[in-house]
């Protein structure tokens, strides 16, 4: 029988993790667009009070399609044209669907096993601390 193991984690750690599942499968199917554009994002004062605000913005456009091109052209050099999802992928993606579905943000009525592992069983627990 395999090994399984419980975490427990706050809403918050809940997002990162969906993030970071969602970034590793995506940069590893060639897509780096959302990375891009949270990476260059970072810190940036997009508000419109700010008297600088187009020019703020128009440099972060800039560099998020540079990044975003070199990215892209990074990936297609390191996986080649025809990227294949491998099991790590799926199952990345199986765990980040059922997060999805947990936090309500899934269209779907159940979370789906994509890839060699059964889909994830995820529990909201009332906080320990309260």
């Amino acid at each position: 029988m395999a090994k399984k193991y419980k975490i427990t984690l706050t809403e918050e750690q809940m997002r990162v993790v969906q993030k970071c599942l969602e970034e590793y499968f995506r940069l590893r199917l060639g897509q780096a667009s959302d990375f891009a554009e949270d990476a260059c994002s970072a810190g940036v004062d997009f508000s419109r009070d700010n008297p600088d605000h187009n020019e703020i913005f128009n440099r972060y456009i800039t560099k998020r399609n540079n990044v975003r091109e070199m990215m892209e052209t990074v990936l297609r050099i390191a996986c080649g044209s025809l990227i294949r999802k491998t099991d790590d992928m799926e199952i990345a993606e199986c765990i980040w669907d059922a997060i999805r579905f947990e936090r309500g943000q899934s269209r779907w009525s159940q979370p789906f096993r994509i890839g060699p592992e059964p889909v994830p069983k995820i529990e909201k627990v009332e906080d320990e601390n309260a």
